[in-house]
């Protein structure tokens, strides 16, 4: 069976995300709001890798794979000098959330239970980056986040109608 090559949708602009999270007002930030925004942009480029993998691997969707790249690329990409800020604002050991638990959280899950959760999960960490967004001294645009959110909210919706047909 020859291999079909999936045309890419065309490339977004470069996002406002990118381009403010490199403003030099973020230089202000304090360094809780710099790990609160490291913990996100983490969540938010784990949980979309996770779908993307699903997308691409298990059900070879270029679609949507190229849409959850695209838009996990948007949100984590960060330049140098930021990166390296929130890098040292981490503290994974010192961090009192790293062991809770939930109790009754599943261990063991099914696709649609993995794509529901990772999906959850971005969609709390934009909604965080969001509020971030109208503190004094951020330059973030909430609505940004919040366009990507919604954008995810059809993206899950898509996801899990291809996983059940």
């Amino acid at each position: 069976m020859p291999l079909v090559k999936h045309k890419p949708p065309p490339a977004l602009p470069l996002p406002l995300a990118v381009l403010e999270l490199t403003h030099p007002e973020m230089e202000i930030l304090p360094e809780q709001t710099l790990r609160i925004i490291d913990a996100n942009v983490n969540r938010i480029g784990e949980g979309l890798r996770v779908l993307e993998d699903v997308s691409r691997l298990l059900l070879n969707s270029g679609d949507l794979s190229q849409r959850l790249k695209n838009l996990r690329h948007e949100l984590v990409r960060t330049e140098p000098a930021l990166e390296r800020r929130l890098i040292q604002a981490r503290d994974a050991a010192g961090d009192v959330g790293r062991d809770l638990e939930v109790p009754g959280e599943a261990k063991q899950r099914d696709l649609p239970s993995v794509v529901i959760a990772n999906s959850r999960r971005v969609q709390e960490s934009l909604r965080v980056m969001e509020e971030l967004a109208k503190l004094p001294g951020t330059v973030l645009d909430s609505e940004k986040y919040k366009q990507a959110r919604f954008s995810l909210y059809t993206i899950e919706k898509e996801l899990m109608g291809r996983l059940t047909e």
